[in-house]
């Protein structure tokens, strides 16, 4: 089944269950060739692991995937007995459960095996999973805003690269405003450039009691980067 026959499908369902061994490993190795970012989280939520697809052996019943940069997330993946395993791919989000991961060697570097799905579940849409920015982390967004510029905390992100930025209650923003060149900091850590898609407004009250904008942006960068930036979150939480 092609990607545009399985968007075809969602637009009438918006969910789509594959269970042919043959169509599973096409898919599995689609999102091999083309790089995608995997994800799962583990310990209820607590700990993303990012990876990427290396291989599906569709016969001999196994896949292997990257180890994470992160040396804990590995151990705690190893710990599990099943995982849920997350990628968005040609514009569709596929979710899968592959079991006991041990560790593999794909070439010569150290990767993860675990089992062939015996199914994926193909999604129009999902809710994203968040993952928050603990006080004690100083990520910030210089928001270039015509002549001026504007400092906000970034305060969670998902996978997908929605996130959301809290700033001073004074400066009005739209939603549907596109803000360019977004430099994304951390003080021991190269700025990540990106442009911002503002999704929506909230007034919040922040954690000192003073009124605050909260807003969702969508983060407009290339893979690497966004993957990097998820690496500092990921970092960070360790």
């Amino acid at each position: 089944m092609s990607a545009d026959e399985v968007k075809k499908r969602l637009a009438a369902t918006g969910r789509l269950l594959l269970r042919s061994r043959t169509e599973i490993a096409k898919l599995l190795d689609a999102m091999c060739a083309e790089g995608d970012a995997i994800t799962t989280s583990i310990e209820s939520g607590e700990t993303l692991f990012l990876s990427r697809l290396l291989r599906a052996e569709s016969e001999r019943e196994f896949i292997v995937i990257a180890c994470s940069p992160e040396k804990r997330a590995n151990s705690k993946l190893l710990a599990e007995r099943l995982v849920t395993l997350r990628c968005n791919h040609r514009g569709v989000h596929y979710e899968f459960s592959a079991g006991h991961p041990r560790e593999a060697r794909h070439g010569t570097e150290l990767a993860i095996q675990l089992t062939f799905p015996v199914a994926v579940v193909a999604l129009e849409r999902r809710s994203h999973t968040r993952t928050a920015v603990p006080p004690s982390v100083p990520l910030r967004c210089d928001l270039p805003l015509g002549p001026a510029s504007l400092s906000a905390s970034v305060v969670d992100l998902t996978v997908e690269g929605i996130g959301s930025i809290v700033y001073d209650a004074t400066v009005g923003i739209e939603p549907g405003t596109r803000i360019r060149s977004a430099l994304i900091r951390h003080p021991r850590r190269p700025a990540i450039k990106a442009d911002l898609e503002v999704r929506y407004v909230a007034r919040v009250v922040g954690p000192d009691g003073r009124a605050a904008n909260r807003a969702g942006c969508k983060i407009l960068t290339g893979a690497h980067e966004l993957e990097e930036l998820l690496r500092l979150f990921i970092t960070e939480l360790e």
